[in-house]
């Protein structure tokens, strides 16, 4: 709990408010013993100008000590708190009417005075104090001259002891404790706001981190929800929303990624069965060969190398699309796109094939609807989907049967349609067909059979075209292969 937010806002938030608070309190009392001295020393800045006015106090030199006793009692008995004192040009004192021993300094500072009479600074303006030593006081100045000449100096201190006893005693007062009283209540109630406030806040915030750790001990395998708030866009509301989706993709991934490794298990199976039959049936045809090479006549043997050698096509077949496919894949291949005849390359691959489609007695056919379309794509891999799909065909197109490979355009894309008249496929296994190693074996005859890869590298090439497969099938009846490619580009 010592290390939560709620807590290390807490505290912070009452190290500031002590701050302040204490900040405020010495400000307020600064500023209003200095308004007070002001005040003072305005209000009473005259009265040395006023004494020295009723008498001569300094003549040929002499100090009038009766004359100054006069005026300082009648000075003290108008304003209790004003002390007076003579003065020299240097800041030496001549005379006061306070008790001798009260009196703790010989001289005053002379640049407080010089500044007071030049009126040069703003007040208040501090001068020394004779019965407080170093501490400094508000005063009132006036010059006393003789014969036009500066001779010395009326000085009255504006808070003598008696004004610090009575400021002492206003400081204990009752109204001024409950001013004190009043501003520490009003920062304690705005701290308690603020506390409130601020677990309010980091409530929210709280829950979040809770539903975190919750998901972390759930794991990925669970499809964890928060409990998100539909009003509110403030960041808590937008974090919430970000770790939500966050979770919901880590989610995915993870399902994404047994996909994968179950496909991956499922593909190295397939491999190895589909790469061990071929294998097998060579191995044991060379076998034969050198075993009984003295036994067999020359027919037996030429048949024997015929089979190893049809084996021997079908497992470079299969490695070679297996390679294909990998690199498909891996998404290294960078499509060569550029703008080509599709009639053109549909009459070559057709002609490819007719003369395997006439030892099968198949019909292989071109249609074309409309004018010869040229289209933006990678010429090689086009030819290799169409080699594929004519080649699926005619495996499963019976003798007597036709082909038919038909193109037409419209405004923006030219279709190929790869249409044969063979057993069909179920629905059941159409969604299958373009699995890696998938077999529809049930309309499919055993010495027929492909490697099960060719309709997924032709997926995986539409796909990088943007283009995808269309199936359509009907048992007994055949099948129907379609895709789209952009015509021309400018």
């Amino acid at each position: 709990m010592g290390s939560s937010l709620y807590t290390k806002l807490s505290v912070a938030l009452m190290l500031l408010v002590v701050l302040l608070g204490s900040a405020l309190v010495w400000i307020t009392s600064y500023t209003t013993g200095m308004y007070s001295q002001e005040v003072t020393q305005r209000l009473n800045s005259p009265i040395a100008m006023y004494v020295t006015n009723e008498q001569q106090l300094i003549h040929s030199g002499q100090v009038n000590k009766p004359a100054l006793q006069e005026l300082a009692h009648r000075a003290m008995t108008i304003n209790p708190s004003v002390e007076i004192y003579l003065i020299d040009t240097k800041g030496l004192i001549l005379g006061h009417a306070m008790p001798p021993e009260s009196v703790v300094v010989k001289t005053v500072s002379m640049e407080p005075i010089k500044k007071f009479l030049a009126e040069s600074e703003a007040l208040p303006i501090f001068g020394d104090d004779p019965r407080a030593g170093k501490e400094n006081k508000v005063f009132s100045v006036s010059p006393i001259l003789e014969d036009g000449a500066v001779v010395g100096y009326l000085y009255a201190v504006l808070g003598g002891q008696k004004y610090e006893s009575i400021r002492r005693a206003v400081e204990d007062s009752f109204i001024l404790q409950i001013g004190l009283a009043t501003v520490i209540g009003s920062l304690l109630l705005a701290l308690v706001a603020a506390l409130v406030i601020f677990f309010v806040l980091t409530r929210r915030l709280t829950g979040l981190q809770r539903s975190i750790e919750e998901f972390q001990q759930k794991g990925l395998s669970s499809n964890f929800v928060l409990d998100i708030r539909e009003s509110g866009q403030d960041e808590i509301d937008r974090l919430a929303v970000s770790f939500q989706t966050m979770v919901t993709r880590i989610h995915q991934q993870f399902e994404a990624l047994q996909h994968m490794d179950k496909t991956r298990r499922e593909l190295i199976a397939n491999v190895s069965h589909d790469l061990r039959t071929p294998l097998a049936s060579l191995q044991g045809y060379i076998e034969t060969l050198i075993i009984k090479k003295d036994e067999l006549d020359g027919a037996t043997r030429q048949h024997y190398l015929e089979i190893a050698y049809k084996h021997s096509n079908r497992l470079n077949s299969l490695i070679a699309e297996l390679f294909e496919l990998a690199k498909l894949d891996s998404g290294d291949i960078e499509l060569n796109s550029e703008n080509f005849s599709l009639v053109e390359l549909v009459y070559d691959c057709v002609q490819d094939y007719e003369l395997q489609a006439r030892n099968r007695s198949v019909r292989l056919s071109v249609q074309v609807d409309g004018e010869n379309p040229f289209v933006y794509a990678d010429i090689a891999l086009i030819q290799r989907v169409l080699q594929n799909l004519i080649d699926n065909a005619l495996r499963h197109t019976p003798p007597g049967r036709e082909i038919m490979v038909k193109l037409r355009d419209s405004e923006a894309n030219a279709t190929i349609e790869v249409i044969d008249t063979g057993k069909g496929i179920a629905k059941h296994e159409i969604p299958h067909i373009f699995e890696r190693f998938y077999h529809a074996k049930d309309n499919e005859p055993s010495e027929e059979i492909g490697s099960g890869l060719g309709l997924a590298i032709v997926k995986k090439i539409l796909e990088l075209h943007q283009s995808s497969i269309r199936v359509r099938s009907e048992l007994n009846h055949g099948t129907s292969f379609s895709f789209e490619l952009p015509l021309k580009s400018a």
